[in-house]
């Protein structure tokens, strides 16, 4: 199910997670019962979930069966009435859910959507949008994702799972910085060679 957290799984994959976690307490509760009697209906779930992924990753039509499709619920700025019935929302629900998603007044969405997890995004007017750097005509740099590389005194030189800085690197940036890496409680660098650095004891300002 991947890093999904329990309200972005789809309800089949909720199901199958409960399922799971209900036969695995059964051996616990019944010392005479032997593993294998959990571990293999644990096994056959997890089967499932795999061959699930597997064909929605393959067709679209499997896909659309098992999770559904996203359903407008405002759209073009009107509420639609029919398909709050068919979702089951209360107006309760919906002032609730776009209220979550950032916007106190309603009459300012354009567009809201129950995805397939049940989290409505929502869209507003453009009236009320905020005013962006390429509206104003303005240049703004490439966005950048700084790296962090110092946790706690220690060298992380594998933060993200697909980028990595030797420690060697991380030790030669924190010393050029006029840092021990041991007295360092977060470090970061940019990919532009920017590094922001929080000592042990010094609040960040």
């Amino acid at each position: 199910m991947g890093k999904r957290q329990v309200g972005e799984l789809n309800p089949q994959e909720l199901v199958i997670t409960i399922l799971i976690s209900a036969v695995a307490t059964v051996p616990l509760e019944d010392n005479g019962m032997p593993l294998a009697n959990s571990l293999i209906p644990i096994g056959i779930f997890i089967s499932l979930e795999i061959i699930n992924s597997a064909l929605s990753m393959k067709s679209i039509k499997f896909r659309n069966l098992i999770q559904g499709k996203p359903i407008f619920v405002i759209r073009n700025g009107e509420i639609q009435q029919n398909e709050l019935t068919r979702l089951r929302y209360t107006m309760d629900d919906l002032v609730d859910c776009v209220r979550q998603a950032g916007v106190f007044d309603i009459s300012q969405v354009e567009n809201a959507i129950v995805e397939t997890n049940g989290v409505i995004s929502v869209q507003k007017k453009s009236q009320f949008s905020p005013i962006t750097p390429n509206d104003a005509g303005l240049k703004t740099d490439k966005a950048d994702v700084p790296i962090t590389v110092v946790l706690d005194g220690k060298a992380v030189e594998g933060y993200y799972s697909n980028v990595s800085i030797s420690e060697d690197e991380i030790r030669l940036s924190a010393v050029i910085n006029g840092e021990q890496i041991e007295n360092i409680m977060l470090m970061n660098i940019s990919q532009n060679g920017n590094v922001y650095i929080v000592k042990k004891g010094e609040k960040p300002e």
